[in-house]
């Protein structure tokens, strides 16, 4: 009779462990709705939860997209600091919005970290337009463009 409680205590309490450790590694809601939110923006779900889990985090952000024509677009920064979700939220509203107001809907790497640090980006007009990021970075430039 002790023996079976023994084990009854035990695997609850083992339970119990194991579902808060399920529970640490399950994903963020937030971060999962953010993440799912600006995947096709983004070029990919990939890329989203590097710019999500980068801005929330303040690490380096590394960003690959590719064109209809083949082309390869890589840009890479580390935001100023970590984020709130609410921050980051906002951050890549703006970013979106003012890239669509430019007519890029579907923006490559070099365009979302223009559109997030700052920089140049290319119009659908053809114009170059200055943009003013809505994120701070450390290191900010492009990595590669071909």
């Amino acid at each position: 009779m002790n023996i079976q409680r023994t084990f009854a205590t035990l695997f609850v309490a083992g339970s119990l462990a194991a579902g808060a450790a399920i529970a640490a590694d399950a994903p963020d809601g937030d971060f999962s709705r953010l993440s799912n939110q600006y995947a096709g923006w983004a070029g990919g779900k990939s890329n989203a939860d590097n710019l999500v889990g980068g801005m929330r985090s303040g690490s380096s952000i590394t960003l690959v997209t590719r064109s209809n024509g083949r082309s390869v677009s890589l840009a890479g920064f580390t935001p100023s600091r970590a984020m709130t979700y609410g921050e980051i939220r906002t951050a890549l509203s703006g970013a979106q919005q003012n890239l669509a107001r430019m007519g890029v809907a579907q923006p490559n790497a070099e365009q979302i970290q223009a559109a997030l640090i700052g920089g140049e980006v290319v119009g659908s007009s053809g114009k170059l337009v200055a943009m003013r990021g809505s994120v701070g970075a450390r290191g900010a430039g492009p990595v590669a463009s071909r």
